[in-house]
């Protein structure tokens, strides 16, 4: 029994010709190439990494300028890691409320009469502050990195499908 080279189909001895994909079962001088109505399968297909064309600097730009504002997560959206997207989303819509409404609070609402509940203000201002900056920077880079490391490397090469 003859195998293919191209699909890997079995064959009839006496066959010169693929009857999956038409490849020519001639010697390599008399090859020559025949055009079928085959669509090879997805598993008979080469396979290739799948790989995001998702720009780096889009993504580090959707994650730092709505992420200051509470808006987090959507770098990670953007290069399609939507369940740490829609985590980030949620938990800096929270922290980023809590955040901005006290450090709002705290300096044009409330400067001058601190009063006893001054100290309580400036504590959870810089509570929230200490939590919410440094997961906003940590998530402009992780969208970054994802996105960096999901582009295809120049040297890669995609071969194109069969027909």
């Amino acid at each position: 029994m003859r195998y293919c080279s191209r699909c890997g189909a079995q064959m009839r001895s006496e066959a010169r010709f693929c009857d999956q994909c038409g490849h020519s079962l001639s010697g390599p001088g008399t090859a020559k190439k025949v055009r079928s109505n085959y669509h090879p399968s997805e598993s008979q297909l080469p396979s290739a990494p799948v790989t995001s064309r998702a720009s780096p600097m889009i993504a580090t730009i959707l994650a730092l300028g709505p992420g200051l504002f509470g808006i987090m997560g959507l770098g990670h959206i953007y290069v399609r890691s939507l369940a740490k997207g829609l985590v980030l989303l949620v938990v800096g819509a929270v922290l980023g409320l809590f955040t901005w409404v006290l450090i709002i609070d705290l300096f044009f609402l409330s400067p001058l009469d601190m009063g006893p509940d001054g100290a309580g203000l400036i504590g959870a201002a810089v509570l929230f502050s200490l939590i919410f900056f440094p997961l906003w920077l940590w998530q402009a880079y992780d969208a970054y990195l994802i996105a960096k490391t999901t582009q295809p490397s120049p040297d890669t090469i995609i071969p194109p499908p069969y027909y």
